[in-house]
């Protein structure tokens, strides 16, 4: 049988079919904006969105314009990976696999299942470190429905919308440790294509669910004492404390302010569950005296703006909480399970150059996700070796995260 590398484009075609029905969680990230970098001209790596205007609300007859204060948020292609195989001319004579089945099976399969795990893992690695909001005890695996009610009403109050896909995606011991209480709740995936998404579990409360090896475990940062506000009114993204000398805060940490709680986006008013504001650390910090500058998301807006968070803005002195809702978190590690509507993060795919000069190149870009998968092969005439590649470039960036995400917290 002749060797099935000549027919290149059944094989980039075959990979990304593959590699498709093994995402888990980049899934339910949003690829409105592939569109963005499919230009006859290059846009460059970094892609700026514009987020809708918001508007408060006059009272009376009166005529009150308010500032078009547009949002803006960026989408950054910055990840290109692949696999890569050879042989050399004694490998391809005696060796190398022939036939369709058993190249899909021998070469294809595990290269995708690879690719696909690397791009499920950065998707959840991006979307927990821009994850603020969290349900759960660090370090203490959930064992009741009720936690993931409380995702679910955490979404509602802060304005995620109803429609739309939203997966939540466990790690197996939370799984384990919920089997229990999943007896006879979920209803049964109804689309096929669903069937045959790999470890999809079924749907309760809103969301697919799928138990995904992808997830991080996260560990906080340590204080050796009370971390509080340093400087009333604080507004924007950071936030000014006092604390102690080597107190460490750590990206992806989620910290509350006391006092200062999360409002509807629409009503602006306190969410019925009156829950401090929870804000997630984005850059590594070590206290080098008594305070420290963290940087925080989202930003802390207060009222009167059109894109209020919070009832009021923190006071002085305020007391602040690492890990809101676990009563010794500091340095305590836990996995970091992921509820996501498809408007909190965005992924986009681009497709890459295909070499001429190649003796097979190819390549196919899903249409729906706008990831791309690159197959090149070329003969090494100084090592008598047959090159092979596969290549991805993609990137991720954050929508509405502080609406449409929640982190499980486990163990």
């Amino acid at each position: 049988m002749a060797n099935t590398f000549r027919y290149t484009d059944w094989l980039s075609m075959e990979s990304l079919r593959i590699l498709k029905n093994k995402l888990q969680v980049s899934q339910f990230f949003n690829t409105d904006h592939n569109k963005e970098f499919t230009k006859e001209f290059p846009v460059g790596d970094t892609v700026r969105v514009k987020l809708p205007y918001r508007f408060t609300i006059r009272d009376g007859l009166g005529y009150n314009p308010q500032d078009l204060n547009r949002q803006q948020t960026t989408v950054t292609v910055d990840q290109v990976f692949g696999v890569d195989f050879e042989w050399d001319s004694v490998e391809g004579a005696l060796q190398l696999d022939r036939g369709r089945e058993r190249l899909r099976r021998e070469l294809i399969e595990p290269s995708m299942s690879q690719i696909a795990q690397e791009i499920d893992s950065r998707a959840a690695q991006h979307a927990y470190r821009n994850t603020n909001n969290i349900v759960g005890v660090l370090g203490t695996n959930p064992t009741a429905f009720s936690t993931v009610n409380g995702i679910r009403q955490r979404l509602v109050e802060l304005a995620c919308p109803v429609e739309g896909k939203k997966g939540l995606c466990i790690a197996p011991s939370v799984n384990t440790s919920m089997v229990n209480a999943a007896v006879g709740y979920f209803q049964p995936a109804s689309a096929i294509s669903r069937q045959f998404r790999e470890g999809a579990i079924g749907r309760n409360s809103g969301f697919d669910w799928y138990e995904s090896m992808s997830l991080y475990s996260h560990t906080a940062g340590t204080w050796a004492g009370a971390v509080t506000v340093n400087g009333a009114s604080q507004s924007g993204s950071t936030l000014n404390v006092n604390c102690t000398n080597g107190d460490t805060f750590l990206r992806g940490d989620v910290i509350s302010i006391n006092n200062v709680y999360a409002v509807n986006p629409k009503t602006r008013r306190i969410t019925t569950q009156a829950t401090d504001k929870q804000f997630v650390v984005l850059a590594d910090v070590t206290a080098s005296g008594a305070t420290a500058a963290l940087t925080v998301s989202p930003s802390i807006v207060g009222p009167g703006s059109q894109y209020q968070n919070v009832d009021a803005l923190p006071a002085d002195a305020a007391a602040i909480t690492l890990f809101p809702g676990t009563s010794t978190p500091s340095g305590l590690s836990g996995v970091q399970s992921l509820a996501i509507h498809q408007n909190a993060f965005a992924m986009v795919g681009v497709a890459m150059e295909v070499p001429k000069a190649a003796e097979l190149a190819s390549q196919s870009r899903d249409p729906e996700t706008g990831i791309a998968v690159r197959f090149v092969r070329m003969f090494d005439p100084r090592q008598s070796k047959m090159i092979n590649r596969f290549d991805v470039l993609m990137g991720f960036g954050n929508l509405y995260p502080d609406n449409c995400a929640v982190r499980l917290l486990g163990a």
